[in-house]
């Protein structure tokens, strides 16, 4: 079985618009598709390179012409070493006869769309071209490592006693904790923990967790926290931020050091004269 089966595909958003991000992007998060923004077209043959089988949405309403962006997105189409990647184009301000000419001169498999009015029927729309592609794969969450982090981890105060743990990685459905095996009796499995204090990127937060396992190991136990239905919607908020932008640093590390693109991809667009013009 392919990894991208079990743990889905990256979607990279390059220069969405502020009312995309807020309106659709957002909203794609929480349903828990790994979605990224990339603020730079010198970056994304890189990222592309770096994480293949990716699915990439073009905003094609700033920087460049229609036409530039078409040769932009051909390059893509045409080279073997993205095969793998799925290109689509998401666009606010061009009208239907430049959508038709996206639609007409590029491969646009992940399609091309047109922002409605409605957010929700872009979301339907992105969402049904995402599920496609098996975007989620067998994940169900988008989860971080904290392992780079030494200010994320949980602690709370019972009998005059604090119990403190590392956090190993985070979703918005639970959290891998470090136990030292000196405190493995002080928590069971199925035990409901209230008003646990979640400490990230030196923001804390209030949760509440249920114990789903205990794994033993040489050093410490693994714990498993599955946070509840009943947390602050604040707090699960703050968690999706947080593994959104663990994730998008690594995207920017992982490119770190390669040179940027730096073909011109600018078309001279043909002017057509009308009657009233001449």
């Amino acid at each position: 079985m392919a990894e991208s089966d079990i743990f889905g595909k990256k979607v990279f958003f390059l220069y969405p618009s502020h009312t995309f991000q807020s309106d659709v992007l957002e909203r794609l998060r929480t349903l828990e598709y790994e979605s990224y923004i990339i603020n730079d077209y010198k970056n994304v043959k890189n990222i592309l390179r770096k994480h293949p089988k990716s699915i990439l949405f073009i905003n094609p309403d700033n920087y460049y012409t229609p036409g530039s962006w078409i040769k932009f997105i051909n390059t893509i189409e045409q080279e073997s070493e993205f095969s793998d990647c799925e290109v689509g184009v998401i666009t606010e301000r061009h009208e239907t006869e430049t959508v038709r000419r996206f639609m007409r001169e590029t491969k646009h498999t992940a399609g091309v769309f047109k922002m409605n009015e409605n957010p929700d029927i872009t979301l339907r729309e992105i969402v049904k071209s995402l599920d496609s592609f098996n975007a989620k794969g067998r994940r169900q969450y988008v989860r971080a490592s904290c392992i780079e982090d030494p200010s994320s981890e949980i602690f709370w105060i019972k009998n005059n006693i604090m119990f403190k743990f590392k956090i190993i990685d985070i979703s918005a459905a639970g959290i891998a904790v470090q136990i030292p095996v000196r405190q493995i009796r002080t928590i069971r499995e199925n035990q409901i923990i209230t008003n646990i204090s979640l400490m990230l990127n030196a923001k804390q937060m209030l949760i509440n967790v249920k114990v789903f396992a205990l794994k033993p190991g040489t050093e410490f136990y693994t714990g498993i926290l599955m946070i509840q239905v009943d947390t602050n919607k604040k707090s699960l908020e703050s968690i999706r931020s947080y593994v959104s932008e663990t994730l998008h640093r690594k995207i920017e590390d992982s490119i770190f050091g390669m040179p940027p693109d730096k073909e011109d991809y600018t078309v001279i667009e043909r002017r057509i004269k009308t009657e009233s013009s001449k």
